[in-house]
């Protein structure tokens, strides 16, 4: 399967699971020196080979009027790959639950291994800045080295990965431990992994 293939079969996916809305969120991945975003107003349930359009990596985004025209989250996805050379995937969608956790303005912490190994210790999570906006980009560029995903505030969550199905399963597993997180809160039984906890789950399954 190519990586086309693979991102419009995560399109269908992500709409059948609830995660994006009609023409919300936006799916690209590298080539070299140029990345292939879903284009402006396409429905990720519904992508092609001919939805993905190419924008080059290391010019400035100058945004073009006439259709087809790239996502309007092309500076995001610009600022990601530049912010994580190792990405050749990115996936950005709305999760409800990720996106109610981010209203917190808190990151959202490891509770899992399989979080803390595909994520780290914790999801750094934004402010709102306006969607396609180059503050949005900047602030992406800034955070991203830390973490592969990050939440966007009222927004929803940028992933990156090295190929789909690892973009796939961080992402999942974000919208997871959200949901996890919140009944937790909820609850009052609250208790996300301690360092020397994540810092044992990766000694010892790091490398697998």
């Amino acid at each position: 399967m190519t990586v086309v293939d693979a991102l419009i079969a995560l399109g269908q996916e992500l709409a059948a699971r609830g995660l994006v809305l009609g023409s919300g969120g936006n799916l690209s991945y590298r080539d070299g020196d140029a990345m292939f975003i879903t284009r402006s107003g396409a429905l990720l349930h519904q992508l092609t080979p001919d939805d993905f359009l190419p924008v080059p990596l290391h010019q400035p985004y100058q945004r073009s009027e006439a259709p087809p025209r790239p996502s309007t989250e092309t500076p995001m996805h610009q600022a990601a790959y530049l912010a994580r050379p190792e990405a050749r995937v990115i996936v950005h969608c709305h999760p409800v639950n990720a996106i109610a956790w981010a209203m917190t303005g808190e990151s959202l912490p490891a509770v899992t291994p399989d979080f803390t190994l595909y994520l780290g210790a914790q999801v750094p999570a934004l402010p709102y800045f306006l969607p396609g906006s180059q503050a949005l980009a900047d602030a992406v560029t800034r955070t991203l080295p830390d973490c592969p995903a990050v939440l966007l505030g009222n927004h929803g969550v940028l992933v990156t990965g090295d190929a789909v199905d690892r973009a796939r399963l961080r992402l999942f597993h974000i919208d997871e431990t959200a949901a996890i997180c919140l009944k937790a809160r909820a609850a009052g039984a609250w208790r996300p992994l301690q360092p020397h906890e994540i810092a044992e789950i990766i000694a010892v399954y790091g490398k697998k």
